[in-house]
């Protein structure tokens, strides 16, 4: 059990940073911009369903004070 526990942390974590990468990569970018960047690894066809995961990675960097959410773009903060 911990073994896929450690697992999916850092399948998230890795993720998260696939987040700020495209963050900065994109500068402000929409939910629906980022997301062919950050699930690139994945199928289009599940890309709705990952939409909901990427918000669940922006409201979390949201709450850390990490980004900024503004007219339905993200932005890090610096």
């Amino acid at each position: 059990v911990h073994k896929e526990l450690r697992r999916l942390i850092a399948h998230r974590l890795n993720r998260e940073r696939k987040v700020i990468a495209a963050l900065e990569r994109l500068g402000r970018p929409s939910l629906d911009e980022m997301l062919p960047l950050v699930y690139d690894d994945v199928p289009v066809r599940v890309h709705r369903v990952a939409a909901r995961s990427l918000t669940a990675h922006l409201e979390k960097l949201v709450a850390d004070g990490a980004v900024r959410l503004r007219n339905g773009a993200y932005t890090l903060v610096k």
